[in-house]
């Protein structure tokens, strides 16, 4: 087995000097390749797995931006093995996925047996283009949010003093009272509903998005399904305590949280409506368009540790 390490400079936490410290204690061989502009991770994945048909372990050193642009190009190769040491703001993939902690069980996993796990990815699709999740993809309020920090000159402040999630409150807070909700037209299970002054709606693989906030309690990242979360007819104020609440998975309990269990979901907006992956901007939507969630089921693998 091969072992690659693909480093994001400017992750959130320091993924450059964290890898310094990590790579002087590796006593196997390994490449390292940093990342030098958005989506070259992609890249180097897929000039990888191309050129190398043996088993490849590699390794994202970053945040959730950086995992997130690895199992991209990795769905492509089924000798491609994806781990991860998180050195992000918010880290949500390492909350609901297993990632390596220290030298030591990167070394024990080059060591011993292959241990890995087939893993669900999302799909995000219109007419015009796909994109995929690992975590969770979304429209409206929480993707304003992220296409604000991820723009944000007080992100990268608070990063060097490692306070990067902070930064997602302040900008919660600040959309807050701005934000023009829409309506929503979802096909789910041969059913049509609608769903109007909605806040936001998100497509969830694993329980965790927004740096910690608990949104979708009952997802597993290999089961087949995915999770739908609606939050609707609510006040802004209504609003802000709910997203307290969902740091520690109660906000399920207000009517105003609806969620849905599927492998595909069909939908249309009334306006046109930010998207996320992830966590990253993934554009705008036009009004009246069809939009698919799906489940592309064991899409790639992940390293696990070994018990």
């Amino acid at each position: 087995m091969n072992l690659l390490f693909i480093i994001n400079g400017r992750a959130g936490r320091g993924a450059a000097k964290k890898w310094e410290r990590l790579k002087s204690r590796l006593s196997v061989p390994f490449q390292e390749v940093y990342t030098e502009y958005p989506c070259h991770a992609t890249e180097i994945v897929k000039e990888h797995g191309r050129v190398n048909q043996q088993t490849l372990l590699i390794v994202a050193v970053g945040g959730d931006g950086t995992i997130h642009e690895v199992i991209q190009g990795a769905i492509e190769f089924p000798h491609i093995i994806v781990g991860a040491i998180a050195a992000g703001s918010g880290n949500d993939f390492g909350r609901g996925f297993e990632y390596f902690k220290t030298v030591e069980e990167i070394q024990h996993f080059m060591h011993q047996p292959i241990n890995q796990a087939k893993m669900d990815i999302g799909v995000l699709e219109n007419v015009m283009d796909i994109k995929y999740f690992m975590n969770s993809a979304g429209f409206g309020f929480d993707a304003w949010i992220s296409k604000l920090v991820n723009h944000s000159k007080i992100k990268k402040y608070l990063n060097k003093v490692g306070l990067g999630r902070l930064s997602y409150i302040y900008y919660l807070i600040k959309t807050l009272f701005t934000f023009n909700r829409f309506t929503l037209t979802l096909i789910h299970n041969g059913k049509k509903q609608n769903f109007h002054h909605v806040w936001f709606v998100v497509a969830s693989n694993q329980p965790y998005f927004g740096g910690g906030m608990k949104i979708s309690p009952q997802s597993v990242p290999n089961d087949g399904q995915i999770e739908l979360t609606i939050v609707n007819e609510l006040s802004s104020m209504k609003l802000l305590l709910l997203f307290i609440t969902v740091f520690f998975g109660q906000h399920t309990k207000f009517k105003a949280v609806k969620q849905f269990k599927a492998s595909d979901f069909e939908m249309m907006m009334d306006q046109n409506v930010i998207a996320h992956t992830d966590g990253e901007y993934a554009g705008e939507y036009t009004k009246a368009t069809p939009i698919h969630f799906r489940l592309k089921s064991h899409a790639w693998q992940l390293a696990r540790k070994s018990s």
